[in-house]
């Protein structure tokens, strides 16, 4: 259920970027290293100028391998623009790259680009990048069926990845610890919830809501050695 809404929203983000990238810098430039952002931002204080063009050629290089990949499968779609254009349009690439790429891909995007596709999901660049992270980590999860309920999303170090304090947070009066940050729906399934309020449309948003409450009773009607508040708390859930 939860990974048929982040595909939802994992195809409007791709179609978003590739609309607005490509309108920039046509359909084929996505491997020139002067159409992503290779400044360090003040945020990336410890990252020198030489880590960033790393950054940027790791995900073109990445992009390249996805597509020999894809080539040496002999998929018809890939192999059709290659023969015949001598490269992979960006609205056609997108389909095989993951949400992870799509995220490291906005991420290192020049900040006018990313406000461009950020302002159509009403979202600043910093919050979109914290998001699509968040995302794809659960999206990993998802689809090599690992457990989800009680999974937060960590970085590589270990370090909590989680989606910035937000206006949802605000809203549902979400308690804070001693940090000024929120106990729930940080890195946990709640964020995932709070991710589809912000990017879904209205009516996906209520239908996944209507399914989310109809499982959660189903599996409240078979509990009898613990409270369905338990399993609540331990995805993230706040109590009301």
């Amino acid at each position: 259920m939860f990974l048929r809404y982040i595909l939802e929203i994992e195809n409007n983000v791709k179609t978003a970027l590739a609309y607005e990238f490509s309108k920039k810098y046509g359909f084929d430039n996505y491997l020139t290293i002067g159409n992503f952002n290779t400044n360090v931002q003040p945020h990336e204080k410890r990252k020198t100028a030489a880590q960033k063009i790393g950054e940027v050629s790791d995900l073109i290089t990445g992009i390249q391998r996805e597509i020999s990949k894809q080539l040496s499968n002999n998929n018809p779609m890939i192999s059709h623009y290659m023969l015949e254009e001598g490269y992979v349009p960006l609205w056609v690439l997108v389909n095989i790259l993951t949400l992870r790429t799509i995220s490291k891909f906005y991420n290192n995007l020049k900040q006018i680009n990313q406000n461009t596709i950020g302002i159509k999901f009403k979202l600043y660049p910093d919050e979109m990048c914290a998001l699509l992270s968040v995302l794809s980590i659960f999206r990993n999860q998802c689809v090599h069926d690992s457990r989800i309920y009680n999974f937060k999303a960590v970085k590589k170090n270990g370090a909590a990845n989680s989606i910035k304090t937000n206006k949802m947070h605000a809203e549902l009066k979400i308690q804070m610890d001693s940090g000024n940050n929120p106990i729930y729906g940080k890195n946990d399934l709640f964020a995932i919830v709070i991710i589809f309020k912000l990017m879904l449309s209205k009516s996906s948003f209520n239908k996944f809501c209507f399914a989310l409450k109809h499982e959660i009773e189903e599996v409240d009607k078979k509990l009898q050695t613990i409270e369905i508040e338990t399993i609540l708390q331990k995805m993230g859930f706040p109590s009301n």
